[in-house]
């Protein structure tokens, strides 16, 4: 009897084993899953970043470039990615140190962003200052 009751309690053991086993693979197993759906969120988001960023600078560039500035709004087509932009132009008043009037100075400010529908994601702008002296005054 005695062989009996050591077999069947070593048997239980291994059973409390098993089950512990389980539980701590099933706990790394959600653990990793949401840790590599974060990694994937990150991945996406930097995506789309670099993505805005690059219209961005594809607008600004654009748009700096043109022969003569008058004030004015442009808005550009989506990408085939849904990211839409726009630009102003506007006349800007700036004095040298030695007080005197820079003329034909403009501030081109780009803008770009995520169109989802309903908001503006992850909208990103930048702008820079031209000189054009070809431009009305």
């Amino acid at each position: 009897m005695k062989h009996t009751r050591t077999s069947s309690s070593a048997s239980g053991f291994a059973l409390l084993e098993i089950i512990l086993a389980l539980a701590l693979f099933s706990f790394v197993a959600v653990s990793m899953t949401q840790a590599i759906e974060q990694i994937a969120k990150a991945s996406t988001s930097a995506r789309q970043e670099a993505q805005v960023l690059r219209v961005l600078e594809s607008v600004l560039a654009e748009v700096a470039h043109q022969p003569e500035f008058k004030a004015a709004s442009i808005s550009f087509n989506p990408t085939a990615d849904h990211i839409d932009a726009s630009a102003t132009i506007e006349k800007v008043k700036l004095i040298s140190k030695d007080k005197v009037e820079l003329d034909h100075m403009f501030r081109i400010r780009a803008e770009a962003w995520i169109n989802d529908g309903r908001t503006r994601r992850m909208k990103r702008s930048m702008e820079t200052y031209v000189y054009s002296p070809h431009s009305p005054i």
